[in-house]
């Protein structure tokens, strides 16, 4: 449910970003002899346009996890080793430590500490 809401948000963000360099498009066009004008729009266009692909970045970076590995990076985040994880989710621990070095592999990182960093940068956790 909280990843169909928070892609729903990015989606909506990413329309909005949408309308607003067409705005600005047609801003440049209408202000075709001032060149100050004309140049600080495509400035904002650029930005506007780097915005766009972070947001559509994040969209495809939420939906890389499966439920299990965002459930074994939420433990983690509590500070749960590998065994308690274990013995909550019921598995072995070298299903956990499967599951983290498939985390680690996904968010190209090579350590705990890296990973939950990562996901907070991502959005996948909040700090």
């Amino acid at each position: 449910m909280a990843d169909q809401l928070s892609r729903a948000h990015q989606k909506t963000i990413n329309a909005d970003i949408s309308a607003i360099i067409v705005k600005v498009d047609e801003a440049i066009g209408r202000n075709s002899t001032n060149s100050y004008t004309r140049s600080a729009l495509r400035e904002i266009r650029e930005e506007l346009a780097e915005l766009k692909a972070k947001v559509e970045e994040l969209s495809k970076s939420a939906s890389v996890l499966s439920p299990r590995e965002r459930e074994i990076l939420l433990a983690l985040q509590s500070g749960a080793t590998a065994a308690a994880i274990a013995r909550f989710f019921s598995v072995t621990e070298p299903t956990v430590k499967s599951h983290m070095a498939a985390i680690y592999r996904k968010l190209g990182v090579n350590n705990k500490t890296s990973a939950l960093s990562e996901a907070v940068k991502r959005g996948l956790l909040s700090k």
